[in-house]
């Protein structure tokens, strides 16, 4: 088992809402089903969930982000007050709390509803100083979704952390990843790795692209998801490549929070890279096998990793 660490999370809050039932008939207003909702289900999703994850691991977590003065806010509130975890929400009345709300039909997905105001507000830029200057943090994991949180402080944010050697993790988002350079590990999906370095033709070419990017980035370690591909880990003079678990897949929503922090808890925590890059994969394999944002303990991981 690890030792709980102190770890700060930066990010995109947002509310994950699901309206769950069962299709039965059309409407008669328009060619479209009617849902009779029989569940609705609310969960922390963006970096609240990085924060849930982490705190099912055992971890002491501070989390801040922005979030409007609404409904959804005071849900958010409600679901993480019932958490172990240090809650400080940056709140703008001007801008609506990013809330995803996903119809279900009898486990598929139906459609997806979107509240969210992108990079509406700046009250994260002076706040956040005072978070990261009020304690001693072992690591700090940054969850951008490219809603506000993220860009207007990243510079600030690892200029100030390089000079206080403390690890930052960055889970990115957007068409510019120059703002995260120096970061100690970028996390993109194959999505996000392509949109800004190019498809490859071959597993060489993509092996080149990734470094070139590691290294334009001066990035310790770069690790790209690539879904049922597994992962692969860039380090200066080694690329390694790990296998995904073939498990059932239920709903990938969340994943990569998953991957992002159990990696994280474990590199801060005092584990070898390689060890945490293992665990975050067995536990990107049992979240997408639950409905929507979810985490898994370490008891959990350690069970799977005995299987």
């Amino acid at each position: 088992m690890i030792p709980k660490k102190k770890i700060l999370v930066i990010g995109d809050l947002m509310l994950d809402r699901y309206w769950m039932g069962e299709v039965n008939r059309i409407s008669p207003e328009a060619p479209v089903p009617i849902l009779d909702v029989s569940k609705c289900i609310d969960k922390p999703g963006g970096a609240a969930n990085v924060a849930l994850n982490l705190s099912d691991l055992g971890m002491d977590i501070t989390l801040t982000g922005l979030t409007g003065d609404d409904e959804a806010s005071a849900k958010l509130n409600e679901l993480l007050l019932a958490l172990d975890v240090n809650y400080i929400p940056m709140v703008d009345s001007n801008i609506r709390t990013t809330m995803k709300l996903r119809v279900i039909d009898k486990n598929k997905q139906l459609m997806r509803i979107d509240h969210e105001d992108i990079n509406a507000s700046k009250k994260m830029i002076q706040s956040y100083k005072k978070i990261l200057q009020s304690q001693n943090f072992d690591g700090i994991i940054v969850s951008d979704y490219d809603k506000g949180v993220v860009k207007p402080i990243i510079k600030d944010l690892l200029s100030k952390t390089n000079k206080m050697n403390i690890k930052v993790f960055i889970d990115p988002k957007g068409d510019d990843f120059s703002i995260y350079k120096g970061c100690y590990l970028l996390k993109p999906n194959l999505k996000e790795f392509e949109n800004i370095m190019g498809k490859s033709a071959t597993t060489g070419e993509f092996k080149e692209k990734g470094e070139a990017l590691r290294t334009q980035l001066s990035l310790t370690y770069l690790l790209i998801t690539l879904g049922k591909d597994g992962m692969m880990l860039f380090e200066d003079g080694n690329i390694t490549s790990y296998n995904a678990n073939q498990l059932d897949v239920y709903d990938v929503t969340g994943a990569g929070d998953t991957v992002i922090s159990t990696l994280s808890a474990y590199v801060i925590a005092g584990e070898l890279m390689s060890k945490a890059v293992e665990m975050s994969n067995i536990a990107a394999g049992l979240s997408v096998q639950k409905l929507g944002s979810t985490s898994v303990s370490q008891s959990d991981l350690e069970n799977a990793n005995k299987e």
